[in-house]
């Protein structure tokens, strides 16, 4: 990822406009962003299944794996397969940013921001290698976590079972569905016979109407 790229991601995070960032700030950040990249253990594992679809509840075939789901329904609205995908930094990220934040919030904020912008990374690298697989009459649509809309964190414990995470890349759950290390992203990414729109545009946003983005004329990026 291009060092500007890096470096706008990051204030989007801590909500500064790029335009408003001076000199420092970016610097800090690129230096950030080394020291995280020093330390992360990137490790990430997926899988493709074929869905099974009943009115607003999405399935898994030959797995448990059930979700009662109007959102979700609609971006896999066109998908008979969906691939499901799971990408962790490593438990050394996050024992940095706690210890961090004992003595430096200014760079605890940074630090937790360029580990965002690496996860998502991540789960571009994912899609990357995903879509180079693909057949010319497939495509994918846009990524969607639990935790966004109307998928609930709770199905995370039988997501990360599903794909064997615990072993493949040591990425586990609380009951309550917080991933643990926390600097963790699971996702579904549907396969569909239709090209699809990947970009999640305002319109469909959950938050347009307190968006921050959108009140200074930016979008989040999505």
């Amino acid at each position: 990822m291009q060092d500007k790229i890096i470096i706008k991601e990051v204030l989007r995070y801590i909500n500064v406009p790029y335009a408003k960032a001076d000199d420092e700030i970016k610097m800090q950040i690129q230096a950030t962003y080394k020291e995280l990249k020093d330390i992360a253990d990137i490790r990430y594992t997926y899988q493709k299944f074929a869905l099974e679809k009943e009115a607003q509840q999405i399935g898994l075939k030959d797995t448990s794996l059930q979700i009662m789901t109007s959102d979700l329904s609609r971006v896999l609205k066109n998908c008979d397969e969906v691939y499901v995908l799971a990408a962790t930094l490593g438990t050394q990220v996050d024992k940095k940013i706690s210890a961090i934040q004992q003595t430096d919030m200014l760079k605890a904020l940074l630090f937790n921001a360029c580990a965002n912008v690496l996860i998502e990374s991540a789960c571009d690298q994912v899609e990357r290698e995903i879509m180079e697989s693909l057949s010319e009459d497939r495509y994918l649509t846009m990524r969607y976590s639990p935790g966004y809309g109307d998928v609930p964190l709770n199905v995370q414990p039988e997501l990360l079972r599903v794909l064997d995470t615990a072993r493949k890349i040591g990425l586990t759950t609380t009951k309550a569905g917080m991933l643990l290390p926390i600097k963790s992203v699971t996702a579904f990414i549907g396969l569909s016979s239709i090209k699809e729109d990947r970009q999640k545009g305002c319109g469909e946003c959950l938050i347009q109407g307190v968006c921050a983005y959108r009140r200074r004329g930016e979008k989040c990026g999505s």
